[in-house]
């Protein structure tokens, strides 16, 4: 049987007009063993459920990963139980306190926080002891302090929602040396790009619509593999990335240019171009000379 703990069971109903408002009731010991017991794959609780520590803990043994939709407060000792949990945690939150950041950073698995668009004092600090992965997905500010304390994170570090983004907190975050996951940049000048560059592991920036050639040739300069969401990649642009030592993901690129096409064949490592939707017969026929090129079954 297929669990979620929806508005119609668990919040309140919509009433008529001078109906009373049913009381929100908290998830129960039953419920929550309940769950446990018949959910296989994600468990998702829906918004308006209402846990305790006691219900937490519960939960924490599920198997799969857990996704808990706005919760309302997420106290320490809620934290402390769902801590428990071994594999992934998704949360939707709109304020984190330090001592609930730091019972978080016990979890042995993925943390990925929604919600949150600023960081109060201290809760960086606490995350980046986590052992696993942290995903802040509605993080838009970052101080350079908290850039680079959250650099020291051991696993990987996802920031997609950030607003701006200076040379100076790029070259912090660069200081990480797992996969750093970056989203769209609009202000991705070149200083920003040499400063990215400077990372040693992965690096990837998501829902990127278009590259300048002067940051393409920044970006060049980076090791560890790239990652890059593309709308659009000028020739320019290509000439400057195929000089890359090393796996360069075009992840979000549908169409490329013969110009462009020319350049990226030149390319010397692994280069996925797999999300290919059109391209002309000869440049198909480029890219396909370089063995290293991944290309959609239908150019290949």
């Amino acid at each position: 049987m297929r669990w979620a703990i929806m508005a119609a069971s668990m919040a309140m109903a919509v009433p008529a007009f001078g109906d009373d408002i049913e009381e929100i009731k908290p998830l129960s010991v039953e419920q929550a063993t309940e769950l446990v017991a018949t959910t296989k794959d994600a468990l998702f609780l829906d918004r308006g459920t209402i846990l305790t520590p006691e219900t937490a803990e519960i939960l924490a043994r599920h198997e799969g990963m857990l996704y808990l939709r706005e919760i309302d407060s997420l106290t320490p000792e809620l934290a402390e139980a769902l801590a428990k949990h071994s594999g992934r945690i998704n949360f939707e939150v709109s304020t984190l306190t330090k001592e609930a950041a730091e019972a978080l950073a016990k979890h042995k698995g993925s943390l990925v926080i929604s919600g949150l668009t600023t960081l109060s004092e201290g809760v960086a600090e606490a995350l980046a002891k986590s052992e696993g992965s942290v995903g802040l997905l509605s993080l838009e500010t970052l101080s350079l302090e908290d850039a680079e304390t959250l650099s020291k994170l051991k696993d990987g570090l996802v920031l997609p929602s950030l607003l701006t983004l200076s040379p100076e907190v790029a070259e912090a975050l660069a200081k990480h040396e797992d996969t750093l996951t970056l989203g769209e940049c609009p202000d991705l000048s070149p200083e920003v790009a040499e400063a990215l560059a400077k990372h040693d592991g992965r690096l990837r920036i998501k829902y990127q619509k278009s590259l300048t050639d002067q940051a393409a040739a920044a970006l060049a300069k980076h090791r560890g593999g790239l990652d890059l969401d593309l709308g659009t990649l000028t020739p320019g642009a290509a000439l400057a990335l195929a000089k890359y030592e090393g796996r360069i993901d075009f992840s979000g690129l549908k169409t490329l240019c013969d110009e462009a096409a020319s350049a990226l064949a030149k390319h010397r490592g692994e280069l996925n171009l797999g999300h290919l939707e059109t391209l002309s017969a000869e440049a198909a026929e480029m890219l396909r000379s370089n063995p290293e090129i991944r290309l959609p079954e239908k150019f290949r």
